[in-house]
């Protein structure tokens, strides 16, 4: 997208804005998004579960374990969850590699059906995963970074005691998921840099 007025005679200018104007941050180092209205965020990433595979006991279970590691929380904290479109070149290419070197007729007939059926999936856009994020945040002053990043530990400790695998998103991991708020098609760059997805717009003001 590309904003740029050529009204310079009636008071508009172009103006170089970077997305970061759009989505409210200053600046990402480390482990911490930076915001303008001087706010510092930390994003504990939850690895998810499937809760239709456990037990009426294990579902309690699990609750009870959250409950109570939670219920000492006294500040404030957001679930964020967002969809995002899943890779599955890797598995369509080992669906056709095994193809060629079938020698079954029904196991062929199998991993064809199987094939067309992931091709369509990847055209229509239907592949995706949830990502779970824990965020949390405080006002920007001097020491608040380290009190910050203590907490976020502690609260990925919370989780990872009832079971829930945790990781607290790095800078690259920050940039992906501003990237993949701001725009919905957003691919997995998984393997690539994550700054060579960071827009500049062209824009009036």
């Amino acid at each position: 997208m590309i904003f740029k007025s050529k009204k310079k005679n009636k008071g508009f200018t172009s103006k170089e804005i970077t997305a970061n104007d759009f989505l409210n941050v200053k600046d990402i180092k480390g482990n911490i998004l930076y915001s303008k209205d001087n706010l510092i965020f930390a994003y504990i990433k939850l690895s998810p579960i499937n809760i239709d595979l456990l037990s009426e006991q294990e579902k309690i279970k699990l609750n009870r374990l959250l409950a109570a590691e939670l219920s000492n929380e006294r500040k404030p904290f957001k679930l964020f969850i967002i969809s995002r479109p899943v890779d599955i070149s890797r598995l369509v290419y080992e669906l056709s590699d095994a193809y060629s070197v079938s020698t079954d007729p029904v196991q062929k007939d199998l991993l064809k059906n199987a094939i067309i059926t992931m091709n369509n999936f990847a055209m229509d856009g239907e592949v995706s995963e949830r990502l779970f994020y824990i965020i949390i945040w405080e006002k920007f002053i001097d020491g608040s970074e380290r009190e910050l990043l203590k907490r976020a530990a502690e609260f990925a400790g919370k989780f990872e005691n009832a079971g829930i695998r945790t990781e607290i998103a790095d800078q690259g991991m920050i940039i992906k998921l501003c990237n993949l708020f701001a725009n919905p098609a957003y691919a997995h760059l998984e393997d690539s840099s994550s700054y060579a997805s960071i827009p500049i717009l062209n824009g009036a003001r």
